[in-house]
């Protein structure tokens, strides 16, 4: 990785890529490699609201919301994005995960290859620790496209887990901007 230097979402990427992350390797499950990347950083982030863990449930529960490269390269990005990103939702109480759970959303700019890209993190927390919830990579120039497309309830009760909620706030920052 090279070129973590900003935290503006009309600027520089806080982080380049090559899109050859976490490729698949003999031995080795791809959470466990994304997790000793993460260790290898020192298994946190520092955000706006407090250190957020970089762990293994988080690793999962991201998994589990659905992987292709361009996302599964991106978890490269996570902790850069959290700590040079710019707050999209304000950290409060939304249905996440089935129940209502205290969440926020960070969004920094990216580059994977050639191309632009905007990638939000939402963090969870509860009364004992804070942490990556899942994490999700759009285009930049396809984000209007995706949030119009995207049949979801408004962001303030949406759950921040669809890719579509996630678009769709995004979205929302950018106009207000």
């Amino acid at each position: 990785m090279e070129n973590c230097t900003t935290d503006n979402l009309h600027s520089e990427p806080v982080c380049t890529l090559t899109g050859n992350e976490f490729l698949p390797q003999q031995g080795i499950t791809f959470a466990d490699q994304v997790l000793n990347f993460f260790n290898s950083q020192g298994g946190s982030a520092q955000s706006p609201w407090g250190e957020v863990l970089l762990d293994k449930k988080g690793i999962q529960s991201d998994k589990s919301h659905g992987i292709g490269r361009i996302k599964a390269a991106s978890f490269a990005a996570i902790k850069d994005v959290i700590e040079k990103g710019e707050i999209i939702l304000p950290l409060d109480y939304y249905a996440t995960g089935g129940k209502r759970q205290m969440t926020g959303m960070i969004a920094a700019p990216i580059k994977i290859g050639s191309d632009s890209f905007i990638c939000v993190v939402v963090v969870i927390f509860n009364l004992i620790e804070k942490r990556l919830y899942l994490h999700e990579t759009f285009l930049t120039e396809k984000i209007p496209e995706i949030a119009a497309s995207s049949l979801v309830r408004d962001s303030n009760t949406a759950s921040p887990q669809s890719r579509g909620s996630i678009a769709k706030v995004l979205s929302k920052f950018f106009s207000s901007k």
